[in-house]
């Protein structure tokens, strides 16, 4: 269930890419970043490996309370582990292959656009 609010927050801010190009409309503009997109993916697929994300570390937290006229405190330690995820290394790539080919084909870029949901 939470994951499926994430999902919808981040949909609702999710943000997609404006190109232009001279006499172009707006549904040709997404058209041609989907078969970008698509070339994209053929030529330079995901190539996922595991790398650390987050280092780990240890959470100290101190609490403090008063006893009478004295301050008493207490330090706990917790180890927390270092994390690993699947990182795909082409993805830079990738993007730059979508970037060029929209670029080939006459599109500028010019910036975000809240992405509708139709």
């Amino acid at each position: 269930m939470r994951s499926m609010i994430l999902l919808l927050l981040l949909l609702t801010t999710a943000c997609a890419e404006r190109w232009e190009r001279p006499g172009a409309t707006e549904a040709q503009s997404e058209a041609t970043q989907a078969q970008c997109r698509a070339q994209a993916a053929a030529t330079v697929p995901p190539f996922l490996v595991w790398q650390q994300t987050a280092p780990a570390r240890v959470e100290r937290n101190r609490d403090c309370r008063r006893d009478r006229d004295r301050e008493r405190c207490f330090v706990t330690e917790r180890a927390i582990p270092a994390r690993f995820d699947q990182v795909d290394q082409n993805a830079g790539a990738r993007d730059a292959f979508r970037q060029d080919c929209m670029t080939q084909k006459g599109f500028t870029f010019r910036g975000y656009r809240p992405l509708r949901l139709e």
